[in-house]
């Protein structure tokens, strides 16, 4: 056997069809290590990475690839799968017949060069041989090793019933009544999109992210070329698919994935912030997997990573590896201590979903925050919107009630009702609009939309407290009445909503407010005070 080091893209060309080869045999479905992956990752991406790819010959044919980057240190060298932060699985690309004796050699050979080294490989799905036939080589060559798994959720979609599929999920997080209520907004359909709409997915992603922690670097300037080119290459083996939810002709929600052979791998997934409360990204998934049943896909990867929502969907569960382990020289167990030490913290600490969600939305609002400080205006409204009231924070509210008999007639005044097309268009207050249709209001406005009141029939919601109150039959209650003539509203509400009780709600520091309704001859019914100290919370209601 003979070890031949690849150390250009241009050097790996020579090797493209022998490469191909292997994945055909194996019938591999990691795209990943697909060779439109690899050679254009190197070419746009890793150009700069110390990237060595060891081919392994046998009787004057390729039998296997080990994909290797390589830094030098001061303890020797480090090795370590290439594309580390951007491909989730990673691989050696061997035929199963040729693994032991093929993996065995190029390691051999490999430490008789670089005699100090650390070998940290990620990305090994344990479904295959790979990282059960190195472990019986760091066995063979008394080396120690220490491997760590993180749960890597599928949906298995072969001979998959849809319909038994959906049964359980359909009333999951309020699946049904989400997707209805995002329907009522307009069209909404499922479509395959091409390359050249990639700017419309990075800008959806990076306002997603745009207050996160986002560790993939999908939008990076130069994360957009690779993607982007790879969304150009022809449909084969391998190819990307660019999926968006569109609502009327605006998108709303997409998924950025690879299908290898039987295989689609979910690589990133986002929805406009706006529809966070419709629930698109859920109903994405549910589309994407009907639409990939009917396309003949057998496996829906959900990828690395214990997230609630894979686990909802999800059938059954693979497990991802990273394995550490060097060669016995002093310096090199010390650094691979040092390693195990590292990823043994990280893995307790990944358990605790909080600890996630801490460095995902708190350090990520923080970063943010630290990105604005150029704009003092925006530290203002940090420290009085955001601190203080985490500090010390106290309101009350008085929820008021106007008996029908008690309704002043009068000339009534023309409003009209806020249509979905509006509100979809509403500008820097379409989420709180599209909020108050979710939540069952419909609004009135003359003018302008952005002055509108809200009437709901169902409940009074204080949603700065987040408190509910159900309402009984033939009663409503308006929200955001101070955006025009109360008198006016009244007389078309008593026009447009015949023998109901009315009830608002306003904060007790509003003097002319209650001044005002006090005259009209509202009584107040509720008094509901918040009280927020050192983040704790406290609510109290008492008849008033």
């Amino acid at each position: 056997m003979k070890l031949i080091s690849i150390k250009s893209y241009t050097h790996l060309e020579i090797y493209k069809q022998d490469w191909n080869k292997l994945t055909e045999d194996n019938e591999n479905t990691n795209p990943f290590i697909e060779y439109e992956f690899v050679y254009n990752w190197w070419k746009i991406l890793g150009s700069h990475e110390n990237v060595e790819i060891l081919a392994v010959q046998e009787h004057n044919r390729i039998i296997a690839f080990l994909p290797f980057q390589f830094k030098k240190t001061w303890f020797g060298y480090m090795a370590h799968f290439l594309a580390l932060g951007v491909a989730n699985y990673m691989d050696i690309i061997v035929r199963k017949p040729d693994a032991n004796r093929a993996i065995m050699f190029a390691l051999d050979e490999l430490i008789k060069s670089k005699k100090s080294i650390v070998f940290y490989l990620h990305g090994l799905l344990e479904s295959t041989s790979t990282p059960f036939v190195l472990s019986k080589y760091v066995k063979a060559r008394n080396m120690k090793e220490r491997h760590f798994s993180i749960v890597t959720p599928f949906i298995n979609l072969e001979n998959l019933d849809f319909d038994e599929y959906m049964r359980p999920r359909k009333k999951l997080h309020g699946m049904d009544r989400r997707e209805k209520r995002l329907r009522a907004l307009g069209d909404v359909s499922l479509q395959v999109v091409e390359a050249n709409e990639m700017s419309d997915i990075v800008r959806l992603h990076r306002r997603r992210w745009e207050k996160k922690n986002d560790t993939s670097g999908f939008s990076t300037a130069r994360k957009q070329e690779f993607f982007k080119y790879l969304a150009e290459l022809p449909s084969g083996k391998f190819s990307v698919r660019l999926t968006t939810l569109q609502l009327q002709d605006e998108k709303i929600a997409f998924t950025y994935g690879f299908t290898c052979r039987t295989r689609y791998l979910g690589y990133v997934l986002g929805h406009d912030s706006d529809f966070d409360c419709y629930g698109p990204g859920r109903l994405l998934i549910k589309e994407k997997v009907s639409q990939l049943i009917s396309d003949g896909i057998q496996k829906l990867d959900m990828s690395i990573g214990y997230e609630p929502y894979k686990m909802e969907w999800n059938t059954d569960v693979d497990y991802t590896r990273k394995s550490i382990f060097s060669t016995n020289t002093i310096r090199a167990k010390i650094f691979r201590n040092l390693l195990w030490l590292k990823d043994i913290l990280i893995s307790k600490v990944k358990k605790y979903r909080a600890a996630v969600l801490f460095r995902r939305n708190t350090i990520g609002k923080l970063k943010y925050f630290l990105r604005k400080k150029g704009s003092f205006s925006y530290w203002v409204r940090g420290i009085s919107n955001k601190l203080f009231p985490f500090i010390y924070d106290k309101r009350s509210y008085l929820i008021g009630r106007k008996q029908r008999s008690l309704v002043v007639d009068g000339k009534e005044f023309e409003f009209r009702k806020l249509p979905n097309n509006l509100a979809l268009s509403s500008g820097a207050q379409r989420k709180d609009i599209l909020q108050k249709i979710y939540n069952g209001y419909a609004g009135y406005y003359s003018e302008d939309i952005l002055k509108a009141f809200w009437i709901n029939e169902n409940v009074i919601r204080l949603d700065d407290v987040e408190v509910v109150i159900n309402l009984k039959k033939s009663s409503i209650y308006i929200r955001d009445w101070h955006n025009g003539n109360i008198q006016q509203i009244l007389r078309f509400v008593n026009h447009h909503y015949k023998g109901i009780d009315v009830f608002v709600s306003l904060q007790t520091k509003d003097k002319i407010g209650v001044k005002l309704l006090t005259q009209l001859g509202f009584e107040w019914t509720e008094k509901v005070t918040f009280t927020r100290v050192l983040g704790n919370t406290k609510t109290s209601r008492e008849e008033y």
